[in-house]
């Protein structure tokens, strides 16, 4: 029965089959259990104010599912190597230039952005990060790992799995679930996503690699929270 069970998780189908699955379970679970109010609620019986704990709580969980897990998918299970789902940082510095000028295009947007109130209610999760900078560089370094992990998942794992089966279509497979995720962020950032993840997936099957991924999603988060920070009062 095991050794069935291993065979077939190194077809095309049981592989796509286990993605699509583990990706319904894993947002779940995130939503229902690991949202960072919802850390915060069980902590001190209140959803207003994000302290660090909740922040990095769900960063942590975030990382190992978005992370550890479809990593040892793909070593034990699939019995491959990580560069099958995108883990390749060749040509990462000749193709760098691409996503900084998506970055550069972003920018105006998110300064723009950066005046809602809901963006300033938002950004950073962590209340305490929009006052504090010890709170803020230990909130932004575990930010910027969950995003690594975002990005090894949605244009990693899932994407480079389900092409398998579906080719460039995966993208929009994958996308729907990316955008998904943004629901408790506003609207304008939950349409962005859409767009976004697009664009993000397609360049992560034409370079094979989410590299570059994770340095546009890297800036784009960092110079959101440094823009909420400031309306803070941080700087």
């Amino acid at each position: 029965m095991v050794r069935k069970l291993r065979e077939g998780l190194r077809t095309v189908d049981g592989r796509c089959a286990l993605a699509l699955l583990y990706c319904g379970v894993l947002l779940t679970v995130l939503e229902y259990v690991y949202l960072p109010w919802r850390i915060q609620l069980r902590l001190d019986g209140t959803r207003r104010a994000i302290s660090l704990e909740a922040g990095l709580t769900w960063a942590i969980a975030t990382t190992v599912g978005y992370l550890v897990l479809p990593t040892l998918f793909v070593l034990l299970a699939h019995r491959e190597g990580l560069s099958s789902i995108g883990y390749r940082l060749k040509g990462f510095v000749r193709h760098a230039w691409i996503y900084l000028v998506l970055y550069a295009v972003m920018v105006p947007f998110l300064l723009l952005a950066g005046d809602r109130a809901d963006f300033q209610r938002t950004y950073p999760f962590v209340l305490n990060a929009r006052h504090d900078w010890t709170t803020f560089l230990a909130w932004e370094a575990a930010y910027l790992l969950q995003f690594f992990a975002l990005e090894a998942f949605f244009r990693g794992y899932l994407l480079f799995t389900l092409e398998r089966r579906f080719g460039w279509t995966a993208i929009l497979v994958m996308v729907v679930p990316y955008c998904m995720i943004h629901f408790h962020k506003p609207v304008l950032e939950a349409l962005g996503a859409l767009v976004a993840g697009i664009v993000l997936g397609a360049l992560a099957l034409r370079l094979r690699s989410f590299f570059g991924g994770v340095l546009l999603h890297g800036l784009v988060a960092l110079t959101m929270d440094l823009i909420g920070a400031r309306a803070g009062g941080l700087f």
